[in-house]
């Protein structure tokens, strides 16, 4: 089951939500309006704990907004 993530980007000055999933190994990070992103536990430093997860998440969701930014969508 997904698991919402919403948090304020700093570098956007905006509000970005999705949601993830994990199998324990990989963060698949994303939503309807910005895509989707995966990488393993553990990229960017995180810890393999829930809160690493969490912010593990959170970043992926984060480039992904950065990217729509950029290609002149707004997924926020």
């Amino acid at each position: 089951m997904p698991k919402h993530v919403s948090f304020y980007d700093e570098k956007l000055k905006a509000q970005v939500e999705g949601s993830y999933t994990t199998d324990g190994k990989i963060v698949h990070a994303g939503s309807g309006t910005l895509g989707a992103k995966s990488a393993p536990l553990g990229t960017y430093g995180t810890f393999i704990d829930q809160e690493g997860t969490d912010l593990l998440a959170q970043k992926l969701l984060s480039d992904l907004a950065v990217a729509a930014a950029k290609n002149g969508h707004h997924g926020h």
